[in-house]
């Protein structure tokens, strides 16, 4: 695999996409894809219990910092402080690096932070083979450009019509704010019996999105999710792994070694 890309998760609350981010860190890191770095763009940071890790500072905290620790710095001076501020906030891990984006910021004007960070992200993920991005449903990070273009938007849902439909709205909405995403794709997660019903086959064939992938519930994840452990705690033969692997390995097939 020698072709770097960025993938983000997107879908609404509650649809696995977190579990299926971790996942394909793990993929790619365990295919020789190292170092990949992992970025937490959910104002509701999980990723990283996830991926087995802990972190102890975000973007959105350096972002709320710069105001009163960048007035007296200038020109260079800034980007270079927020810069080392950035590469302190990652926390390392053997084949990945993870970075999390943290809270949106409160009142007042913070475009130069937003500014310089978007410049300091764009120059971190240069030092990577592959990103991926476990993003909000919103998509609010990428609308602002805080991160980077994607080659591959995975909107994740559930077994659910209003999943489906909000799946949808993501779709409408990375239109909307022309995100640079050269490939885009539609998963249904936690499907009973890894089957949809004819109502939902209609939603989906709505969204105008191909369905790449169909994953059944599955109790041992749910209740990996329920207890806070980490995606190790998944067994190896797990319907969600041979599935996600069998993605991966098609989406990624044009570049694998």
């Amino acid at each position: 695999m020698s072709v770097p890309h960025s993938i983000a998760m997107a879908g609404k609350g509650g649809v696995g996409k977190t579990t299926l981010a971790a996942l394909i860190v793990e993929w790619l890191v365990a295919r020789g894809a190292a170092p990949v770095l992992a970025v937490d763009a959910d104002s509701n940071a999980n990723l990283h219990e996830a991926l087995g890790v802990t972190y102890t500072a975000t973007v959105g905290g350096i972002r709320e910092s710069a105001r009163s620790e960048i007035p007296g710095k200038q020109g260079m001076a800034k980007q270079e402080f927020l810069d080392l501020r950035v590469q302190e906030a990652l926390v390392e891990h053997t084949g990945f690096d993870l970075v999390v984006m943290g809270r949106p910021e409160g009142q007042g004007c913070y475009c130069f932070a937003n500014s310089v960070l978007r410049g300091v992200l764009d120059r971190l993920s240069k030092q990577y083979k592959h990103i991926v991005v476990d993003s909000e449903a919103g998509l609010e990070h990428i609308a602002r450009r805080t991160l980077l273009s994607l080659d591959y938007l995975l909107i994740v849902s559930d077994a659910s019509v209003r999943g489906v439909r909000t799946a949808k709205r993501v779709s409408e909405l990375a239109d909307e704010v022309s995100l640079g995403a050269a490939h885009r794709g539609l998963i249904i997660n936690r499907a009973p019996n890894c089957e949809l019903t004819p109502v939902l086959l209609k939603e989906v064939a709505a969204t105008g999105l191909p369905l790449l992938a169909v994953i059944p519930f599955d109790p041992e994840v749910a209740a990996m999710d329920a207890g806070g452990m980490d995606i190790k705690d998944i067994p190896a033969g797990a319907p969600v792994r041979r599935i996600v692997h069998a993605l991966l390995e098609k989406l990624f097939s044009k570049e694998t070694n």
